[in-house]
This record gives structure tokens, C-alpha cells and sequence, in this order.
């Protein structure tokens, strides 16, 4: 009877056990194949570059199976979320720790480590263009303040004219520019434009032509007193205000810190010196007088 008993006993357990291994093979099989679909999934949406939703389903990965792969790819992901936050909010700095984070990071998504290094390449220039408009913006002022409103006016058309200024990571420059240019008086006509032949509506009699030995300095500009003043011709070609301001900028890109200062007779020779030398971007040592 008790040998019975014993043997019921131990069948009992056998089968409860077999049940409860049962039971966890499936819990098992299930977080197995949850934690593939939000793998998937989140995949799926790096690949939209969706990274908000990429990192919800790498969470609910994780939470299914945790793992070295999925942990880093939440983690990846989250950083970038936050970057582009914190570049919409025009924190920069902030930004590229979290997107060198995203970079750095182990067991990590490759499309991710790649976006990051983009991203840190686009921060760095967004950076860069920022610190030439507040120069630029700091030039004008100090020129503005002594009375020299052409030249600040070239330096704050450089910054309302760049393309994408408008937008949310210049925006607050582009407004300050904007504003100091406005205060500015209208531009002064130049007086080649003012001045007309007046060919068709004159006689062709002899009291109205000039001799070649007349001495008649009209057209001089030292005649009135503009010893310095550059040609606006270089190299056959037309020097325009377009390519004063790109020249400017330039400069700025090389570093040069005193852009503001240079005036536009130093830029329209330092145009002319580049193109004699075969050359579209000009350098600082071109403004020399060859």
C-alpha cells in the first residue's frame, strides 16, 4: 500500500514538473519571438530614420529579452532623438555630446553610427556659419557706429542673403541682421547710373564736341578727389556687389577676423589680383597693390 502510495506520489510530481517545463519553454518561445518582432520593427523604422519610433520598439525589445544588441540600440536611438531636439532648440553643444554618444556606441545599430556622424558634421558647420553671422552682425555694428553704412550694409546682406538663413537654426541671426539693416539709410544710387548721354537729343555741331587734348576732367576720379578708388573691371569681367559680399565671405571662411574693416576698393583689387592669378576664391594677400 505504501509502496503504491510512493509511486502515485512520484508520478504526480514527474508530470508537474513536466507541466511547469512546459509552461516556461513557452513564456520562452514568446518573449523569443517578441523580442525578434520589436528587433524588427525598430530596424525597420532606422531605416525611415524614424528614430523616436525606432526607440520605442527597441524598448519593448529589450523588455522581452535583454540583450547587449538591443540595449545599445535603445540607448543609440534615444540619443538621437535628443540631438535633434536639442538642435532645434539651437543648443549645439548639447547636441554633439549626445550624437558622439550615438557614435561611440557598442553593439551598435551601423545606420545609426553612421546618421551620428553626419549629424556631428552638420552640427560643426551649422556652428561655423553661426560664428561668420554673429561677425559679420559685430562688423557691421562697429562700422555702423562710425558711419560707414555701405560696407555694413554689404556685411549684413551676406547674412539675410544666405540661403537657409530663414531657418530654425540661423533664424535668431538672420532676425538681428535683418533688424540693423532695416535702420539703414537707402543706398546711395551710383552715379554711373545717374548719368546719361545725351548723344540722340544734342546737334552735331562743332561747340558741342569734345577735342581729345581737352581739359575737361569730368571723367577722372582723381579730378575729384578719389585718388583710391579701384575699377570695378577685372580681367574683362564686371566686378559686382554679389561678388564684393562672396569675396567677403570667403575671407571669413579662411579665418580672417577682420573682414569688417576691409573696405570695398581693398576687396575689388584683392577679386582682380585672384582672377590675374587664375584663381575664383581670393586670399588675403591678394588686397596687396602689385
Amino acid at each position: 500500500m505504501k509502496k503504491a502510495l510512493l509511486l502515485a506520489t512520484t508520478g504526480l510530481a514527474l508530470i508537474l514538473a513536466g507541466c511547469s517545463n512546459s509552461a516556461s519553454s513557452s513564456k520562452s518561445s514568446d518573449n523569443s519571438s517578441a523580442y525578434k518582432t520589436e528587433m524588427t520593427k525598430g530596424n525597420d523604422a532606422v531605416n525611415d530614420e524614424n528614430y523616436s519610433k525606432a526607440e520605442g520598439h527597441f524598448e519593448s525589445a529589450v523588455k522581452a529579452k535583454k540583450t547587449d544588441k538591443a540595449s545599445a540600440s535603445e540607448k543609440q536611438a534615444r540619443n538621437l532623438v535628443k540631438a535633434k531636439k536639442l538642435m532645434n532648440q539651437r543648443q549645439f553643444s548639447d547636441a554633439k555630446d549626445a550624437l558622439t554618444t550615438a557614435k561611440e556606441q557598442e553593439n551598435g545599430n551601423k545606420k545609426m553610427t553612421s546618421k551620428a556622424k553626419s549629424m556631428l558634421t552638420q552640427v560643426a558647420k551649422i556652428q561655423k556659419n553661426r560664428n561668420n553671422f554673429k561677425l559679420d552682425i559685430k562688423n557691421a555694428k562697429a562700422m555702423i557706429k562710425a558711419g560707414s553704412n555701405d560696407q555694413a550694409r554689404s556685411l549684413l546682406e551676406q547674412v539675410t542673403n544666405f540661403k537657409g538663413v530663414k531657418g530654425k537654426y540661423y533664424s535668431d541671426l538672420y532676425t538681428q541682421a535683418k533688424t540693423l539693416l532695416d535702420t539703414l539709410p537707402a543706398a546711395a544710387v551710383n552715379a554711373t547710373d545717374e548719368t546719361k548721354t545725351d548723344t540722340d537729343t544734342t546737334d552735331n555741331s562743332s561747340d558741342n564736341k569734345t577735342d581729345a587734348n581737352s581739359d575737361d576732367q569730368s571723367n577722372n576720379p582723381a579730378a575729384k578727389g578719389d585718388f583710391d578708388i579701384e575699377s570695378r573691371k577685372g580681367q574683362g569681367k564686371e566686378i559686382t556687389d554679389a561678388d564684393i559680399a562672396k569675396a567677403r565671405q570667403q575671407l571669413t571662411d579662411q579665418g580672417v577676423k577682420t573682414v569688417g574693416a576691409w573696405s570695398d576698393n581693398d576687396i575689388i583689387r584683392a577679386i582682380k589680383n585672384a582672377r590675374a592669378d587664375g584663381r575664383d576664391t581670393i586670399q588675403p594677400s591678394d588686397a596687396k597693390i602689385r
